[in-house]
């Protein structure tokens, strides 16, 4: 089991980069029309909520990661994880940072 399936149990849900379903959220970047790059986490991207789901820079770890269990909060299904879909795992759940999180779950599990 590769790192990201691991966070993905931990958070329960499924963590993917193919686009072919309908998906619970979805992170990636969009360019805008003059030109700017926008970071974008939506439940939603046909109707965005322009302040809470649109970031200039690139959101924190931290902030994927609350996101990403207030979707698994609300979305999941009869038992089904609700399904996450990144553009870029590497940018936006580094390896290391995904790491340190997990360990930090375990931790907080055993104490």
């Amino acid at each position: 089991m590769d790192i990201y399936e691991k966070l993905g149990e931990a958070l329960n849900v499924k963590l993917t980069d193919d686009y072919r379903s309908a998906v619970s959220l979805e992170i990636g970047t969009w360019n805008t029309a003059d030109g700017y790059e926008v970071h974008v986490m939506s439940n939603d991207p046909q109707h965005l909520n322009w302040e809470y789901d649109v970031y200039y820079y690139e959101p924190r770890f931290e902030e994927i990661i609350d996101r990403i269990k207030e979707t698994a909060e609300n979305e999941s299904y009869d038992g089904e994880p609700a399904v996450v879909w990144l553009a870029d795992f590497d940018q936006y759940l580094p390896e290391g940072e995904v790491q340190d999180y997990l360990e930090e779950l375990n931790d907080k599990n055993n104490d």
